[in-house]
């Protein structure tokens, strides 16, 4: 029953004597706070309310120091005071009364004092009385009336009086001694727990619905961050079942969980196993709010791992049939599939295939105004999962390829194309595509596609274009005029997108892997072109390291590698790239590096020298230093401050035990030599301090007496 269902109709003149009858007994507080709330509850009432300062200052009062003896009366406060944080413009008479504070104490105060009372049905111990210690007095301001009887010593005799006549079910809980609880019917005293239950259920509803309402304001929830509301909220929801009291716990959390801090604070309290029983709801609402803030909770990785160890991923999988949680449900799989390990768990049903044929229905919606659709968020989860092979193979079968690229064609979809490129990066879908490379290949020429949906074109043409794939290249090369349209990509005076440049880039490497291609490239400009692409976009990674690929693939061709070397900059730019910080641009230059310097060419020998260089940095500053400082010695006893280029192209490093001449006629190193020449350590497995190899010898006996001699001066 409603606190105010029992009293007379309330009217706003005769709100001084109601604020009058919160200064009597217990009944009459209860009887004032009911009429007052019914004022309250009328939004035209509000503004005279709270010009109302006796009247506010008494209901502040009165909850403070008595809310510990009638839940109904503190009900009837804080219900009053929840009218008023329904509009933001009575916020500030909440935060000046302190009420937000006092809530998080009555509600902390009712919390364990429900543990109690249900450990005294249960009888799993003694009961202990609640604390009797009423909270730190609050700064909040007297009231300036006096009361009805005109003394203050009356009205304390009448608070006496109350306090020993007034007889409830809280209090027969509260103040019941273990003989009293003994002869009490352990049946009747279920019950009263039960409607006792009830009634603080109301209580924290108000409270927690007013504290949601004023945590609007940024600073006042760092208050209540600061006073432990999740710890509060969470608490709440494991002892009470009320569905209304969980919809709102529910969605204050998820309000919270938008704060690093109060998301931390969740987990430190396994939020995640207190809502994975909520899923199991038969109320559309409760799971609907819990499944929103899951989703918040999914931004962090710890407790995405988290879910998936509870096995809520089924669960989540079982919401994408059912129409109001789709939506959510579709969000919170895209964030757990961006785990390479959970896009396997999705293979392990029909889900895969389950949600290809939901896209491939919904393909053509329209993304809605307050955001991305169902639709988009299902195609963004099917292109993450397309990253794996085995739900990349059961997106393809049964026909379904054929179907996405039709739509995407028809569409013009380029999110679709994406997922088309992604399944084409797997070698057990690349024979699928055979047939489709003249309409990839026509769309990519056209022109008459979008941009966006060209470049996932692009991508996709470089996948398949294989002729491991049983595909011939130059035919299609030439069919479809792909160098033309490479060299027109990569040409800086038609200001492609970076990413569409990288696209041409990607492409060029992957129809080099034919010779005729390769040539073809060659003698139309294509080293020239990628050289010019590089030195604009040099500080991308990704496009440093697709040039230098497609570099790799026309030096495996003769003659494509004979135009590279003799006609472009590209062996320079590889030099430079030797000392890159990434990993990945050394490797494939080093690779590059390797067969140029097998050529017959001048490049031979300059590769060489910086290779030594690069291997010997350290070393050869040393000496340089030492040179520098020792120069007041005899030169004729002293070597140069570091070894010229001259000096190198004219002598072999060789190690220790080598037998050959100096005066060898070799022109460059190859196989074993080769790698000895460029390894840090002698056959002994051991270098000297500096990382030079103990292994270099004079052109005769004298220059080798003259170097060692020299050498252990500077060491």
């Amino acid at each position: 029953m409603s606190p105010v269902e029992s009293v007379p109709v309330a009217v706003l003149h005769h709100v001084d004597e109601y604020v009058e009858l919160l200064y009597d007994d217990i009944p009459e507080k209860i009887k004032g706070s009911a009429l007052i709330l019914q004022l309250a509850r009328n939004p035209e009432n509000l503004v005279e309310l709270a010009r109302n300062e006796a009247l506010l200052s008494a209901l502040s009062r009165v909850l403070r120091e008595e809310w510990k003896r009638s839940i109904e009366l503190s009900t009837n406060i804080v219900y009053t005071f929840f009218c008023f944080s329904t509009y933001i413009e009575f916020h500030s008479v909440i935060i000046q009364y302190k009420i937000g504070s006092l809530c998080m104490d009555v509600v902390d105060y009712e919390l364990k004092r429900y543990d109690q009372w249900k450990e005294k049905v249960e009888g799993k111990k003694t009961a202990l009385t609640p604390d009797k210690n009423e909270l730190p007095k609050s700064r909040i301001p007297e009231p300036k009336r006096r009361p009805k009887s005109g003394t203050w010593a009356v009205a304390d005799v009448n608070l006496q009086k109350s306090r020993i006549l007034v007889s409830s079910y809280h209090e027969d809980l509260c103040n019941a001694t273990d003989d009293v609880l003994s002869k009490i019917d352990e049946e009747q005293l279920k019950r009263k727990l039960k409607a006792l239950s009830k009634r603080q259920e109301q209580l924290l509803r108000v409270a927690f619905y007013m504290l949601l309402n004023i945590a609007d304001n940024v600073k006042v929830e760092d208050k209540m961050h600061k006073k432990d509301i999740v710890g509060l909220l969470i608490g709440a929801m494991e002892r009470h079942s009320n569905i209304d009291l969980l919809i709102l716990i529910v969605s204050f959390l998820q309000k919270l969980s938008i704060f690093i801090e109060n998301k931390n604070s969740m987990a430190n309290r396994s939020i995640i196993d207190k809502l994975a029983p909520l899923l199991d709801s038969p109320n559309a609402d409760l799971v609907n709010v819990t499944l929103k803030l899951l989703f918040n909770l999914t931004f962090d990785t710890k407790l995405r791992n988290k879910m998936i160890k509870l096995n809520m991923l089924p669960k989540f999988i079982q919401f994408t049939s059912d129409d109001k949680q789709i939506t959510l449900a579709m969000k919170i799989l895209y964030h757990l599939s961006m785990d390479d390990r959970v896009k396997v768990m999705f293979t392990q049903s029909d889900c895969v295939k389950l949600l290809t044929d939901m896209l491939l229905l919904n393909v053509n919606s329209d993304t809605s105004a307050d955001g991305p659709s169902s639709t988009d968020v299902l195609l963004a989860l099917c292109v993450n999962l397309a990253w794996n092979e085995r739900a990349a193979h059961q997106m393809t079968s049964e026909g379904r390829l054929r179907e996405l690229l039709a739509r995407a064609f028809r569409h013009r979809n380029a999110m679709l194309m994406k997922l088309v490129r992604n399944l084409s990066h797997h070698a057990v879908n690349k024979p699928m595509f055979v047939e489709f490379v003249g309409d990839v290949s026509g769309a990519v020429t056209s022109g008459e596609a979008p941009e966006d949906f060209v470049i996932e074109c692009l991508g996709t043409l470089s996948n398949i274009l294989n002729p491991n794939n049983n595909i011939d290249v130059y035919a299609v090369v030439e069919r479809y005029n792909l160098i033309p349209y490479i060299m027109k990509v990569l040409d800086p005076g038609e200001q492609c997108e970076a990413e569409m440049v990288l696209g041409g880039v990607v492409l060029a490497g992957a129809v080099c892997a034919d010779e005729r291609c390769a040539s073809a490239l060659a003698a139309a400009g294509g080293g020239h072109a990628l050289v010019t692409a590089l030195r604009h976009r040099q500080a991308d990674d990704e496009h440093v390291l697709q040039t230098v690929f497609a570099f790799r693939q026309m030096l495996s061709h003769p003659r494509a590698a004979e135009t590279l070397v003799t006609s472009t900059e590209a062996p320079a730019y590889l030099i430079d790239l030797m000392q890159d910080k990434n990993v990945e641009i050394r490797k494939m230059c080093d690779s590059c590096l390797d067969i140029i310097s097998q050529m017959q060419n001048e490049w031979a020998a300059r590769i060489k020298v910086e290779r030594f260089r690069c291997h010997n940095g350290q070393w050869l500053s040393v000496v340089e230093t030492l040179g520098a400082e020792g120069g007041s010695g005899d030169a004729a006893d002293e070597l140069p401050p570091y070894l010229s280029a001259e000096y190198l192209t004219t002598h072999r490093l060789t190690t220790s035990d080598s037998q050959a001449s100096l005066n060898d006629d070799t022109d460059s190193f190859s196989g074993e030599d080769y790698n000895r020449a460029n390894s840090r350590n002698t056959q002994d497995g051991h270098s000297d301090d500096l990382g030079l190899c103990d292994s270099m010898s004079g052109k005769t006996l004298d220059d080798d007496a003259q170097f060692s001699k020299n050498t252990n001066v500077f060491s």
